[in-house]
């Protein structure tokens, strides 16, 4: 049997005869393998706590200078996202009833950095209709996006805040944004290699088989509805590899030396970390992609699960920017 074979029947004996469903008792024992949280219906998955490699080995396809590998302990079990936080998620909990989605742009920056005229759109009963430069006609069950790292962060504070007064938390628990390192390990779910899926990585159409991708195109491309349109991985999770970049809670900076125990990254700095890629690859005359030789080197770089991107924490004009929630040990940052 080999070593992945092995940590999964670790992770299923972890979780084995827990109650499944919204069993909000056993969520609170951290026990309940499925979480579904009331009001706005956010699927999560309970994953284990556990070590893993951090980072990746200096040979694998486009990797970068600030992927080095380290050990790192996820010293206890966190509820994380099946999904991105969808549009409908966000505001039912963010604004008022009578709220009118209107459509507005904002023009920031080079578009190809992901800047570029953004609608958010106004709510004609289960679609939210217009078009935009990224992708036409949309559902509000699409990821959220062009929404700063604060506003992601408002979000998880006002969940928690609901959610302790009806009694649901674990104790020491709130719901935030995953650190780098839960995301990482949550997205790799025991596996080693460039992505959350073993496959073909070489060819677009495997990558495409469990991460929402394709070669830069703002006009024709966009996100899709979030779950069910990809494989997930093996502990349920979907998109992340793919349809928008996630907020994660550390500061961007180097890794630091050594073996970690619940990593928070840098004190300070002045872009905040996002992981697990977007909808738009790279073109081929990009520079962040020189040795790109086919379509599927043109996806790798920022999509891979080591793969690290920054952005300000500021910037909501960033459409291929969403973020996924976990309920975890709070931090006191």
């Amino acid at each position: 049997m080999n070593g992945i074979m092995i940590r999964m029947l670790t992770v299923l004996l972890a979780v084995d005869g827990a109650p499944a469903g919204d069993d909000a008792a056993a969520m609170k024992k951290l026990k309940a393998r499925d979480w579904t949280v009331p009001g706005i219906e956010m699927k999560m998955k309970l994953i284990p706590a556990g070590t893993f490699t951090m980072g990746s080995p200096k040979d694998e396809m486009c990797r970068r200078g600030d992927e080095a590998r380290h050990k790192v302990t996820i010293s206890k079990p966190l509820y994380v996202g099946v999904c991105e936080v969808t549009q409908r998620q966000f505001y039912k909990l963010m604004m008022p009833p009578d709220y009118d989605y209107e459509a507005w742009q904002f023009k920031r920056g080079p578009i190809h950095d992901g800047a570029a005229f953004c609608y958010r759109y106004r709510r004609t009963g289960p679609l939210m209709a217009g078009r935009s430069a990224v992708g036409g006609e949309r559902t509000d069950l699409n990821p959220m996006e062009c929404v700063t790292w604060e506003r992601a962060r408002e979000f998880c504070r006002k969940l928690t805040e609901i959610e302790r007064k009806a009694a649901r938390l674990p104790d020491g628990y709130v719901y935030r944004l995953p650190t780098e390192a839960e995301w990482e390990y949550a997205c790799r779910a025991c596996t080693k290699g460039p992505y959350n899926i073993e496959g073909d990585y070489t060819r677009l159409s495997s990558i495409r088989k469990f991460a929402w991708v394709d070669t830069f195109s703002w006009t024709v491309f966009g996100t899709r509805a979030v779950g069910g349109n990809r494989k997930p991985n093996a502990w349920g999770l979907h998109d992340m590899h793919g349809n928008v970049y996630e907020w994660c809670l550390d500061w961007y900076g180097p890794y630091g030396k050594g073996e970690a125990v619940d990593p928070t990254g840098p004190a300070k700095g002045t872009e905040k970390v996002v992981r697990g890629g977007s909808f738009a690859g790279l073109d081929k005359k990009d520079k962040r992609a020189p040795d790109a030789r086919d379509l599927a080197e043109q996806v790798h770089p920022f999509l891979r699960s080591a793969a690290r991107y920054s952005v300000p924490p500021d910037i909501s004009s960033y459409a291929i920017v969403g973020f996924r929630v976990v309920l975890a040990p709070e931090i006191g940052r």
